[in-house]
């Protein structure tokens, strides 16, 4: 009776150390995947940032500097 006493202590002490790894696990990887996320809003908010700029700096030029601008986008007219 007293083996079978010892044994179920060492059971419960191992099925708390195997819930505790896991727990540990998942905890960390949603934590992971919170930064990641967080990382992501971040470079989405600096392009975001980025094309409102340009956008701002497009919409300030004039007809001659948009031309100038758009000619390296722009294809060629070479008489076709």
């Amino acid at each position: 009776m007293f083996i079978l006493a010892r044994l179920k202590m060492y059971l419960w002490i191992v099925g708390a150390a195997l819930v505790a790894v896991v727990t540990v696990y998942f905890r960390g990887k949603a934590d992971g995947r919170h930064d990641l996320e967080y990382e992501i809003k971040d470079k989405r908010l600096e392009d975001i940032m980025k094309a409102k700029e340009i956008e701002d700096e497009v919409e300030a030029l004039d007809d001659t500097g948009l031309a100038e601008r758009a000619s390296k986008w722009v294809r060629n007219d070479n008489g076709r």
